[in-house]
């Protein structure tokens, strides 16, 4: 199998998909251009030169043997294990990536100019475009509320934490907030603690700030996690005083009335021979 993101004339590839049906997808660039291969010929790009079939159920896939047309880099992989978004899956295929978050991310892990990444991604992945015109629409907002308080330009840093021990998890720790790095006060809790560490659970305190994205990787006692924050640096907001418990009320039973002994007449009778009549 080639390298990913590296100059070939002859490629070997399998359509076959991933462990939860995550898609396998391979694009060829050439300079500024990027094509999605379909499994045809591509002029100027790629010829198939041979195919196999695998019929295998729903694992079902066919390989393809490629000649590419010198100048042609190929990257390919799968939509991502955790979230099945492409962006997750590009950062696996392309060794060393960082957090692929915004335009300029995905522009730097093609290798290609920000225009042609939005290009070629609004045609192919709508959805995975209007994400990343999500993120640029909350950095733009957090700037606008930041206003005259903001004395320098928004920063984005990636909150890691995870595979605690036992006594960690016992004491709470999945659900307490963790700190963002290089900011004292500041940082990132859950909305609803019984909901976990995933986006639109998170929030930022201390400093102001939003959850950018939020990954998560499998791994012991819990796994992984890497969120994305945007801060704009010098902000303060109070933190949310925690919610005081509200008192429980405490139902107290209402004793049952003691029932009145019933006297019989000889009972009566035996009482007045015993002491006589009064």
């Amino acid at each position: 199998m080639t390298t990913n993101n590296t100059p070939a004339s002859t490629l070997t590839w399998s359509d076959e998909m991933g462990s939860r049906s995550r898609r396998a997808w391979l694009l060829l660039l050439k300079g500024e251009q990027i094509v999605a291969f379909t499994g045809q010929n591509i002029q100027g790009t790629v010829v198939v030169r041979g195919t196999d079939y695998k019929k295998n159920g729903k694992w079902s896939h066919n390989t393809y043997r490629l000649e590419l047309a010198p100048g042609v880099r190929a990257i390919s992989g799968k939509d991502g294990w955790e979230t099945g978004k492409f962006v997750e899956g590009l950062r696996s295929a392309v060794s060393g990536s960082g957090p692929i978050d915004r335009w300029p991310d995905l522009a730097n892990a093609l290798g290609v100019s920000v225009p042609a990444a939005m290009q070629f991604v609004r045609s192919w992945r709508p959805k995975a475009a209007e994400a990343l015109d999500a993120v640029d629409v909350q950095l733009e907002a957090l700037e606008e509320a930041a206003g005259a308080a903001a004395v320098t330009d928004t920063e984005t840093i990636v909150v890691s934490f995870g595979s605690p021990t036992n006594r960690m998890i016992a004491a709470g720790w999945w659900k307490d907030p963790k700190a963002v790095p290089g900011h004292d006060g500041a940082q990132i809790a859950l909305v609803d603690l019984e909901k976990g560490w995933y986006e639109g659970n998170i929030a930022v305190q201390g400093i102001v700030g939003t959850v950018i994205s939020a990954v998560h990787a499998s791994g012991m006692h819990g796994g992984y996690y890497s969120v994305t924050v945007a801060v704009v640096p010098g902000t303060v907001v109070a933190k949310p005083e925690p919610k005081a418990e509200e008192p429980v009320a405490m139902s107290v039973p209402t004793p049952e009335p003691m029932a009145t002994p019933m006297m019989t007449q000889a009972t009566m009778a035996d009482l007045q021979a015993k002491f006589g009549r009064r």
